[in-house]
């Protein structure tokens, strides 16, 4: 038995290994455990204990070794199966699975690989491989079953000893019937069969991987997250959703998509962030993707639309050509001003020769027409006269004494002794040979030529024979002789001169004396003083001036002296010296003396220049000449202007300095040698689809973010202020701020930092914090000792001490275990079974709480909690739960958002028990600058520069204290300060002033004080200017009178006689020119007189001749036909008549249809050809080129032309050539036509057509043509021939006749021959009738009308008629509800008249003819008429709500008196006046509109509440007709009044009144409704042309006597803010309502009519008239008036709602409502008027009412159907006055 026994232990061992050992996440397979192995492996437990019997048979084993052999080879095949599944495993766990020593977890600790311990009495365990191994102990029989811990187990049962093992128990007996089935010698002796069963135990799978709490059961996994997750792990629960495992928790969120600047996102399908829709937003306008356009608040950024984002650039403007360009609203760059006159414009810089003065050249300079004369250079010295139409004379003749020369021709120079001619503009003379003579100094005598010696000539001077003459030579005085032209002298001794400084020059008298500076004559008794009273002449004979230097004559000259003056200077000649020689002279100017010809510029004149000429002092204005720069600097004291500085928009700067102008902030400057050159800013891209331009500000700039009271800049990231762990981003003036992201700790514990849980430093664990190094217990198993190492956590069981009783227990809450105490049972709470010893329960109705039986007695406890996951877990049944939130107190679910508690603005969400805040998403503001509120930016105030303001606020502007700002509705609007109207021109503001002043003016950009006198600046040198109370009063310095009776305009305009004016023109010194228009004459300008000769004109040999306005002579004229004149000679085609053919002949128009003529034998004709072509211009053989012309056969009058063609070659086109008609040629003056000719011709001149012969016509020979004088031309037309129904043989022309003719027709259909004038009707047509007129039948069809005859009525065909009628016996009508008598008339309308025929209602109904209107004018509706006129374009104003005023120039006022106003008059011609009676709303200090009265000559019409009329005081019915003054009509709801004037008035019969001007009326208007003169800025002027400060003061100003009724006083106007006085919640609330003006039902409207001026309006009524229906009321007036300047626009908003203002219809009577219906509806007799035809005279406004559908139309207040209409008669130019008046019979009308 030894070997079988020996080989069969370890086969049944290794077995047991295979079958039992499970896996221990090192990658082993575990092979599914088989029943036998079971059985086999209990047994080799009890193997040792149970040896076989002494010597038993060996056939015993056979069997069973048999039965081995078969398991030994399944064992083999299950191994080998084992292998490749531990192959598999081992690929697919050796990335994720750490080695781990083998250990095994039994009694509740951990045992190394190979450890033995006993875990009771009966049993011993060993680790192999990583699994607790445990079998019975041998040798102990008393062990049956399976016993552990105390409790018995029965056979198969399973039990868990610890959280971390489950055991089995297995009997023995198994192990035995599996061996051999009833087998029993095996057991030892005295064995009963009842030993103990064995205990299998295995420790409970670990996870691969992470694990909740590692250490309890499996000490090697890693920590992690339910689920298996590692710490740290993320991974993608959705698509969209992100989780992450952190300290044991999962926390999970979704994506995080960045911030969308855009109008519009949506999520693309598989995407988890959404994307902007393509388009942009900006400045409120929609833009389409790739979308190119202009910025409309700056003109200067060229925008594009790229990817939903806004990208603005800024254009580059070309350097400006003129010194100040002008900035245009709309355009960019600013241009130069240009110049306009009579008609004509010219750019900045241009320049051009004036009309009628080709000397003249204009310049036009910012907008100023500068002109001055042609410099011509002179080039010779007598040039001849300029060419007509030119302006220099010319060097190729010569104009002399007023005659023109020839080059060459000799002109006579009065000198007889010289020959003189014209050489190329200069006179060149010679003189005439003279014979020799005898003497050194001949003289010449008067008369004759050559010198003589019968006097003398010496040094220039004449002397007779014999005289006598002093003369200074060489500083000798010497006494002279002539003699027979010899001069002898001899030298002769000086006088004494009674003076101090003699003189002694040449050419003076001997003895002249001069005295100094300052010296005066000796004056005694013998001295005598000059009438002058400045001048002595002494007895001595000395002449002196007081003042001035003296002149001395010898005694001889004394009293021939004879002083002259002029002013400055006096001076004395010297008769008795000779050569009459004057004194030598100096100048006198403001007491100071200057020397003959020196210049100087006076004191205090920088810009006079003076010199002393021939002792005249002569002083003229300094002429500057061009500075070479744009904006030189005129400095003070200067007189001409420099470029050492640049002027620019009244500011000096320097060169090389860089500025802004101030006035375009978009251009930065730069001073460069006087010239300023501009360039625009380049301004960065922006990345907001919102970009912002403040005011003053260039570029547009994403608006920045404050949080937490710190700016930041747009894109700019930072870290929330107060929350470090937030990171922020500046984007759209919004901080969006989310959590920072972590980065995954290094150690599976770390610690909490400030934001991020990665700090390795220490310990997080069972939501204990540990530093690093310590040791703790586990948090929930007691009996582990844990330490903290680098933010890693290790924990190992503790040591317990050896026990020495059989059956320890573990008490609860101790780690080792016990000896038990003597066992006993303990009762149950509510009388269940007792509990036995150490038995766990829970007591009935409390699951938290866990009771133990020990020796009878009960001790309970609250089960013990684990930790939960999350960081604000809910309170569960028992534990903590994190399925819900617990937060500062509250509870939510989880997924549940709420606003935070703690921190403002912040939103929190619970998830899976924890809770997570960010700050709440804001959206954006829909203005630029939103005022804060508690979280989020919103509109109904603004935050401004730093400041915040509530809507409708006015406020200072922090950066100009000259402007005014108003916030309204998040949007700020800043203006200048009104200041007061002043009484003078030039105001000057003061610095530091708002206003300007009247003491002080500020002329041009100069600046004078009161009384203070200046040059003019845009005239300094012939105008003065003074300053007087703030105004400029300028007027020219005078001139001298001129002594010439046409002098011509000098400087400063002044006459002088050096030219002629004639006709406005300045012509030179003997000039010709042509007379005045007109004249017919040649004049003259000589010595300032303009003497003029009539010209002849040239003979003309052409019998017509014209003389054309404005020309003195005839020329010939050719034909005049069709409005236009055509040369003799000439052909052309007639407007009217495509294939015929017009030529002018002598002046004769000959007119006939082109007669063809084929030269081919297959012509082709098109569509538009008269005659048939031939193609490719061939002709017999010879090939014609295109223009060429032949005569195709004998036949002259024939002629062939080779034409091109728009498509194809070029064709032939032949016809006959037409004879011009001979007008008036008598039959004896005919002349036939030569050979190769085809025309006759006439002898005799022919017959002109002059004005006593318009309109008379005449025969001319040929009588197929009739010709009438018009336009002084004979029109002569060939005379088309009708068809002819007889035979060509049966025709002949009677004498003097064109047209051939028969004697009787031949009617073909019927065989038959008709005499001459008979008619017939068809017989098979009787609406056919025809007549026989010589041979031409003409038939003609006669058209029946509709006919529809009323019920009862039959319709009868009369024999020999072709239409049927009614007949009926003769009755009444009933019309609108009465009785009308047969053949009575009435008018429905001022187009339609209706009478009663035969009981039957018949109308007819006016057409009106095409109105074209020019760009200018529009249709306009006259009282009375039918059809509407051409009028100046109209404009309108405005009155509704509380009550607000748009004026005619669109400004909008608010004015709340309740008295009667002027709303608008014309305070010049006095045509109409419109008042308005404001009564009390009910709230203090707010009116609004009750009645509106029109004054029309002396006609009163009031329009009252609900829509009554009166007129002078009696009430009407509508329409009202009163010819030509008015028409009053009722359209929907709406009264409107035409006036003759083309006054228009639309009342609502509630509150609202618009009136309607046309534009003749501009400036001519007055009242609230402003001045109409295309300025709003000045529409605050009151009755006495005054400008006001105030709404108040304007609309008091208008009030007239007229108050509202008897007994309700009325109430003058005052400023008002009801919102102000409701308070902040009622202002909120109107904002909200208002806002549907912002909103999509306007939207399209936007662009044209601005919203916000009507929104304040809204806001201002919904704050007057408070809660209630009232409000109601408000809001619907307001938006109506905005939805009324829509319609005017083009503009139909629907914005009524079913809740919104709606308006009921009689829906009975089948009206619909319609916004905007057609201003003339369709009715019974306006139903056959084509849409178009009626819409374009149709000048109604369109107003919102009840109307027909569609396919209805309008009778008697129902919508009917066309047929059921009464029958209308069309009549299309029936005159208005065929219509009877509409005032009685429209009584009913509706």
């Amino acid at each position: 038995m030894a070997g079988p026994l020996a080989g069969l232990l370890p086969l049944v061992l290794q077995l047991s290994s295979l079958a039992l050992a499970p896996g221990t996440g090192r990658g082993r397979a575990v092979p599914r455990e088989h029943p036998q192995l079971a059985d086999i492996h209990d047994y080799q437990q009890q193997a040792p204990a149970h040896s076989a019997p002494a010597g038993a048979p060996q056939e015993q084993w056979r069997p069973l070794e048999e039965q081995l052999g078969k398991l030994e080879a399944e064992v083999t095949e299950l191994r080998e199966q084992n292998k490749e599944l531990q192959e598999r495993v081992r690929q697919l766990e050796s990335c994720e699975c750490r080695p781990a020593s083998s250990q095994c977890w039994g009694l509740g600790r951990a045992w190394p690989e190979g450890a033995r311990w006993e875990p009771d009495a009966c049993t011993a365990c060993i680790c192999q491989d990583g699994a607790a191994h445990c079998d019975p102990k041998p040798g102990l029989p008393n062990c049956r079953g399976c016993h552990q811990d105390g409790q018995a187990y029965g056979n198969g049962e399973t039990f868990s000893p610890d959280a971390c093992t489950t055991c089995r128990c297995l009997d023995l007996s198994t192990l035995g019937n599996l061996l051999a089935p009833g087998f029993q010698g095996s057991r030892a002796a005295g064995d009963d069969g009842s030993g103990e069963g064995a205990i299998t135990c295995t420790q409970k799978l670990c996870p691969r991987g992470p694990c909740l709490e590692p250490g309890a059961c499996c000490p090697h996994c890693e920590p992690g997250c339910p689920g298996g997750h590692r710490a740290g792990e993320t991974w993608q629960l959705e698509p969209c959703v992100i989780c992450t495992c952190q300290a044991g928790t999962v926390q999970c969120q979704g994506p995080s998509c960045s911030e969308l600047n855009c109008l519009e996102s949506y999520t693309p399908p598989g995407e988890c962030c959404p994307v902007c829709r393509p388009g942009c937003e900006y400045e409120g306008q929609l833009y389409e993707e790739g979308a190119n356009f202009l910025s409309s608040s700056n003109p200067c950024l060229q925008c594009s639309c790229l990817k939903s984002l806004v990208r603005c650039v800024p254009m580059k403007c070309l350097p400006s050509p003129c010194p100040e360009p002008v900035l245009r609203p709309g355009h960019c760059c600013p241009t130069c001003r240009g110049c306009t006159e009579g008609g004509s414009h010219w750019e900045h810089g241009q320049e051009w020769t004036a009309p009628g003065d080709p000397c003249q050249i204009c310049q036009c300079l910012e907008g100023h027409i500068q002109c001055r004369q042609r410099e011509c250079a002179s080039l010779c010295p007598y040039p001849a006269r300029p060419l007509p139409g030119t302006c220099c004379p010319m060097c190729d003749g010569c104009f002399l004494n007023g005659r023109e020369y020839r080059s060459g021709e000799p002109i006579g120079s009065g000198d007889p002794c010289s020959h003189c001619h014209c050489a190329n503009g200069s006179v060149q003379c010679e003189p005439l040979p003279c014979p020799p003579v005898s003497c050194r100094h001949p003289g010449r005598i008067p008369g004759q030529c050559c010198p003589v010696c019968d006097g003398c000539e010496y040094q220039r001077h004449q002397y007779q024979s014999g005289e006598t003459f002093r003369l200074q030579e060489s500083g000798r005085c010497v006494r002279c002789s002539c003699w027979a032209g010899e001069v002898s002298c001899e030298e002769q001794e000086c006088p004494v001169a009674p003076c101090s400084l003699p003189d002694s020059g040449p050419q003076l008298c001997p003895g002249v004396c001069i005295c100094g500076s300052g010296e005066q004559l000796r004056r005694d008794a013998a001295s005598t003083v000059a009438g002058d009273g400045g001048v002595f002449l002494h007895s001595k004979g000395v002449i002196a001036k007081s003042t001035n230097h003296a002149r001395v004559c010898s005694e001889a000259a004394v009293g021939m002296a004879k002083p002259g003056s002029w002013e400055g200077q006096r001076w004395w000649r010297c008769p008795g010296c000779h050569g009459d020689s004057s004194l030598v002279v100096a100048c006198v100017l403001d007491g100071e003396e200057f020397a003959e010809g020196v210049q100087w510029e006076p004191d205090g004149q920088p810009c006079t220049a003076c010199s002393c000429q021939d002792g005249v002092p002569m002083c003229r204005a300094v002429l500057c000449s061009p500075a070479p720069c744009q904006h030189p600097t005129q400095h003070p004291g200067a007189c001409c202007p420099s470029c050492d500085s640049c002027t620019y928009h009244g500011q000096v700067y320097a060169n090389g300095q860089n500025f802004t102008d101030a006035d375009s902030p978009c251009h930065a400057c730069l001073c460069e040698d006087g010239t300023v050159r501009c360039s625009l800013v380049n301004c960065p891209p922006t990345t907001c689809a919102r970009p912002q331009s403040g005011p003053g500000q260039c570029c547009p700039k994403c608006p920045d973010c404050v949080l937490e009271e710190q700016v930041f800049v747009d894109g700019e990231s930072f870290p929330h202020p107060r929350d470090p762990c937030q990171e922020c981003q500046c984007r759209e003036g919004h901080a969006r701020c989310q959590p920072r992201a972590c980065p995954r700790a290094s150690c599976a514990h770390p610690l909490p930092g400030p934001c991020c849980q990665s700090d390795c430093n220490g310990c997080a664990f069972g939501g204990k914090e540990y530093p690093n190094g310590a040791d703790f217990p586990h948090p929930s198993d007691p009996c582990r000792l844990c330490r903290c190492l680098s933010g890693n956590v290790q924990c190992l069981a503790r040591r317990c001490p050896p026990l020495s009783c059989p059956e320890p227990v573990l008490p609860p809450g101790e780690c080792c275990p016990q000896c038990p105490a003597p066992s006993s049972g303990c009762p149950r709470p509510g009388g269940a079974v007792p509990a036995r010893h150490q038995e766990h329960f829970s007591p009935p109705g409390d699951p938290c709480r866990r009771c133990l039986c020990l020796d009878g007695s009960v001790s309970c406890q609250r089960l013990p909690c684990p930790p939960a996951p999350c960081a604000h877990p809910r309170q569960g049944p028992c534990c903590p739960s994190c399925d819900g939130c617990l937060y500062q107190g509250k509870e939510f679910a989880s997924g549940e958002r709420f606003p935070s508690l703690t921190a403002v603005c912040h939103v929190c969400l619970c998830w899976e028990g924890s809770v997570s805040c960010e700050p709440r998403a804001c959206a954006p503001a829909q203005c630029p600058f939103p005022a804060r509120s508690d979280c989020c930016p919103t509109c109904d105030g603004c935050e401004y520069l730093g400041e915040s303001y509530l809507s409708s606020q006015e406020f200072p502007d922090p950066r100009e204290p000259c402007s005014l700002c108003t916030c309204l509705g998040g949007f700020v609007t800043c203006s200048h300060r009104p200041c007061e109207p002043l009484g003078c021109s030039h105001p000057l503001t003061p610095p530091g002033h708002c206003c300007p002043t009247c003491q002080g003016c500020l002329y041009h950009g100069v600046t004078a004080a009161p009384g203070e006198t200046l040059p003019d600046p845009l005239d300094p040198t012939c105008t003065l200017c003074t300053c007087q109370e703030g105004s400029v009063r300028c007027q020219k310095k005078p001139c001298p009178p001129a002594l010439c009776p046409n002098p011509s305009p000098g400087p400063c305009s002044c006459p002088v006689c050096h030219s002629c004016l004639s006709q406005g023109q300045e012509h030179r010194d003997g000039e010709e020119f042509e007379g005045p228009p007109g004249s017919c004459e040649r004049c003259r300008c000589q010595a300032g007189q303009v003497s003029c000769v009539r010209l002849q004109c040239p003979p003309l040999s052409c019998p017509l001749q014209v003389t054309e306005q404005g020309n003195c002579c005839p020329r010939c004229r050719g034909c005049l036909a069709h409005g236009e004149e055509h040369p003799e000679g000439s052909s052309w085609e007639p407007p009217d008549s495509p294939c015929s053919s017009c030529t002018c002949h002598e002046g004769v128009v000959t007119c006939a249809r082109v007669q063809c003529v084929s030269s081919c034998a297959q012509p082709h004709q098109g569509p538009g050809d008269c005659c048939p072509r031939c193609s490719d211009c061939e002709h017999k053989g010879r090939k014609y080129e295109p223009g060429e012309s032949f005569q195709p056969g004998a036949d002259p009058c024939e002629v062939c032309i080779c034409q091109l063609q728009p498509e194809g070659p070029p064709s032939l086109r032949c016809h006959r050539q037409q004879c011009p008609s001979l007008v008036g040629c008598p039959a004896s003056q005919l002349l036939p036509p030569g050979p190769q000719h085809c025309c006759p011709t006439c002898a005799q001149a022919l017959s002109n057509c002059t004005e006593g012969l318009l309109g008379s016509e005449l025969a001319p020979p040929d009588p197929c043509y009739t010709c009438q004088c018009q336009d002084l031309t004979w029109l002569c037309i060939h005379r088309a021939c009708p068809d002819l129904s007889c035979p060509w043989w049966e025709r002949h022309t009677p004498p003097g006749s064109c047209c051939p003719v028969c004697r009787e027709c031949v009617v073909e259909a019927e065989g038959r021959r008709v005499a001459d004038g008979e008619s017939w009707r068809d017989p098979s047509n009787a609406c056919i009738a025809c007549t026989c007129h010589r041979g031409h039948v003409e038939c003609h069809l006669e058209e029946c009308q509709a006919l529809s005859c009323p019920y009862g009525w039959v319709k009868v065909l009369e024999a020999g008629r072709c239409c049927e009628r009614c007949q009926a016996p003769a009755q009444s009508c009933t019309y609108q509800g009465r009785e009308v008598a047969s053949g009575e008339r009435w008018a429905v309308d001022a187009c339609t008249s209706c009478s009663c025929v035969a009981g039957t209602v018949r109308c007819q109904s006016q057409r009106c003819p095409p109105l074209s209107c020019g760009p200018d004018k529009a249709p306009a509706l006259s009282p009375g008429s039918c059809c509407p006129r051409c009028l100046p374009r109209p404009a309108s104003c405005m009155a509704f709500g509380d009550p607000h005023y748009r004026t005619f120039d669109g400004r909008l006022l608010h004015f709340q008196g309740s008295c009667s106003y002027v709303l608008a008059r014309d305070c010049r011609g006095g045509d109409f006046s419109v008042h308005v009676t404001n009564d009390d709303r009910g709230r203090s200090g707010v009116a609004w509109t009750q009645e509106v009265t029109v004054l029309l000559e002396d006609v009163a019409v009031r329009l009252l509440q609900g829509g009554a009329v009166t007129v002078d005081g009696r009430p009407v019915a509508l329409p009202l007709l009163r010819e030509p003054l008015l028409y009053v009509e009722l359209r929907g709801r709406t009264v409107i009044l035409h006036a003759q004037p083309g006054l228009q008035v639309l009342w609502d019969g509630q509150s609202q009144v618009e009136v309607s001007v046309p534009g003749s009326y501009r400036g001519r208007i007055c009242g609230l409704c402003g001045d109409f003169n295309g300025f709003a800025q000045d529409d605050l002027r009151g009755p006495e042309g005054l400008l006001l400060s105030t709404e108040a003061a304007f609309g008091n100003s208008w009030q007239v006597p007229e108050g509202p009724g008897p007994g309700r006083p009325c109430s003058k106007g005052r400023e008002v803010d009801p919102c102000r006085a409701a308070g902040y919640r009622a202002r909120r609330e109107a904002n909200a309502r208002c806002g549907v003006l912002k909103s999509s039902p306007f939207s399209r409207c936007h662009a044209v009519v601005p919203p916000e001026p009507f929104f304040a309006a809204c806001v201002y009524d919904l704050c007057a008239c408070g809660p209630g229906s009232l409000a109601d009321a408000c809001l619907c007036d307001a938006l109506e008036a905005y939805a009324s300047h829509c319609r005017r626009a083009g503009v139909m908003p629907a914005w009524r709602g079913p809740t919104l203002c709606v308006v009921g219809c009689p829906l009975d009577r089948g009206f619909v409502f319609d916004e905007c219906g057609p201003p003339c509806p369709r009715t019974c007799f306006n139903q056959h008027i084509p849409l178009g035809e009626l819409a374009a005279h149709c000048v109604r406004p369109c107003v919102p009412g009840c109307r027909c559908p569609a396919g209805l139309v309008e009778h008697e207040a129902h919508c009917i159907s066309p047929k059921a209409c009464p029958p209308v008669l069309l009549t299309r130019d029936q005159p208005p006055s065929a219509l009877p008046s509409p005032s009685w019979e429209l009584q009913g009308a509706t």
